[in-house]
């Protein structure tokens, strides 16, 4: 660990480079990991050379060692998502005494883990921390709308940086011409829950005689024999690999249900551009991170809870290609108009030196 700092006052503080923003980035992730990669790294080679990055975390073993002597060549300290904690509370101390500007960054709303998620045991010890780092951060960036509505009580400013697809990373494809169509499942095992309210529906459809369709589950396997015949892949931790991996599964429909919880609700629709971007037509949960990105008949479905009526949207695209086809090609438009990390990128970059050189909201 690096040696305490004191806390500059703004005037000694060093004036903005005239060229690279330098960044003190202090997370958990796994670097390869798709929010790692979403919220920070991608955007910034994307940025390069405007933004330069400094790694105040590196990977030990099976944990990380941690550092404060970055702080003194950067311009901005970024903190991301669950690096708030009992155990890196000195970190933090330095951190704020350095008198650097500071900004928490987050997609998900771990005030409102549920009970049966996999991070619920860690948030009680962690909460508190997250919340006092927003509450002193220069400035808190979010992924959605929802998720700012969260954070806006704890801290003094809050912005919206929407998820873009790297083009470094995705390849779109044009929608399968093949005669069976494929439906996709691709979700991290912490999604498990939302698949289980479907499998009695869609089991029975896929064993429906004349059904023409076939499952494919990616990285979130369907309990034991409610799918027979089904491809059933590994979740993928390394995101580049699940981004080349995806195309190539020749998906002509994607699933993405969601439980109507406060923190499924604060999610970013990554879904629909991975799906989009993928070649599928996308069947989505009718819920706000859709709601604010699907149009509802032209770039996807937007189904409720009942998991008849997803069953019933899955036969009604599988059944009809044509419709499946405009789904697609309304979603790449505009996925391609607006949702692509080169238009996104700035974003990312107006936040960080809007922060760095302390402007106000």
């Amino acid at each position: 660990m690096g040696a305490r700092l004191g806390r500059p006052t703004r005037a000694s503080l060093p004036p903005m480079p005239a060229a690279a923003l330098t960044i003190a980035l202090y997370g958990f992730d796994d670097p390869a990991a798709a929010c790692a990669r979403l919220r920070v790294f991608e955007p910034v080679r994307a940025l390069t050379p405007a933004v330069r990055l400094l790694m105040g975390v590196v990977p030990s073993g099976p944990g990380h060692t941690v550092a404060t002597d970055v702080l003194a060549a950067a311009d901005l300290v970024l903190i991301q998502r669950f690096f708030p904690g009992p155990r890196t509370a000195p970190i933090l101390e330095a951190i704020f005494a350095s008198g650097k500007p500071v900004v928490y960054d987050t997609d998900d709303d771990f005030t409102a883990v549920p009970a049966g998620h996999p991070f619920f045991p860690r948030m009680a010890a962690l909460v508190p921390h997250i919340r006092d780092t927003a509450g002193r951060a220069t400035l808190v960036t979010v992924s959605t709308p929802g998720l700012a509505a969260v954070f806006r009580p704890l801290a003094a400013r809050v912005r919206v940086v929407p998820n873009c697809l790297p083009e470094a990373l995705w390849q779109p494809v044009a929608p399968p011409q093949r005669p069976v169509a494929a439906i996709g499942f691709a979700a991290t095992p912490s999604h498990a829950p939302d698949l289980a309210c479907l499998e009695p529906a869609l089991s029975r459809l896929a064993q429906t005689a004349g059904f023409s369709g076939r499952f494919v589950f990616y990285g979130c396997p369907p309990a034991p024999g409610t799918f027979p015949g089904a491809t059933i892949l590994p979740f993928a931790p390394d995101y580049a690999a699940y981004a080349a991996k995806l195309p190539r599964l020749g998906l002509a429909i994607g699933l993405a249900p969601l439980a109507d919880t406060p923190f499924d609700r604060a999610k970013s629709a990554i879904k629909w551009l991975e799906y989009t971007a993928s070649g599928a037509a996308g069947i989505y949960a009718d819920l706000p991170p859709y709601q604010d990105v699907v149009e509802d008949g032209q770039t996807g479905l937007l189904v409720g809870p009942q998991p008849q009526a997803w069953a019933e949207a899955v036969a009604r695209l599988v059944a009809d290609a044509p419709l499946r086809r405009r789904l697609a090609g309304k979603a790449r438009e505009a996925l391609d108009r607006s949702h692509w990390l080169a238009t996104g990128a700035s974003a990312f970059g107006d936040a960080w030196r809007s922060a760095a050189q302390g402007d106000t909201p």
